[in-house]
């Protein structure tokens, strides 16, 4: 029978560490944590509240904004392609650059605002 160690010394977690983050393909242990709990409702809504708040927004639009962060609250990370897949592509088949035509500054920003909240996950850990 095989016996494993029942203590982990800095060494062995060091290694651990860097095996769960290449299994996991994950940039960074904040990244790979954020993954695993998710982002904060509050802190995703005040990301996203300029959409929220934009008057100009149909109720389909204001529903994408609200599912990023529903996604983001569950997964904590949302890559930009998901977007142009379910659950979103079901808002609108032609994706969001459809559903958002004409409003392509809102688009954009939604983007950016996606990879503003996980520029800070994206770092290597060391």
């Amino acid at each position: 029978m095989r016996s494993y160690p029942t203590e982990i010394g800095a060494d062995e977690g060091e290694t651990l560490l860097s095996n769960l983050l290449a299994r996991s393909s994950a940039p960074s242990l904040a990244h790979f944590v954020r993954s695993l709990v998710g982002m904060d409702r509050i802190t995703a809504q005040a990301a996203f509240s300029k959409f929220l708040n934009d008057h100009s927004l149909t109720a389909q639009q204001i529903r994408f904004v609200e599912m990023v962060i529903d996604q983001l609250t569950a997964q904590g990370i949302v890559e930009a392609s998901a977007l142009y897949e379910p659950p979103f592509s079901n808002l609108h088949v032609g994706g969001p650059d459809e559903l958002f035509l004409g409003k392509e500054n809102v688009i954009d920003g939604i983007f950016e605002t996606l990879e503003s909240v996980h520029s800070g996950l994206r770092a290597r850990a060391s």
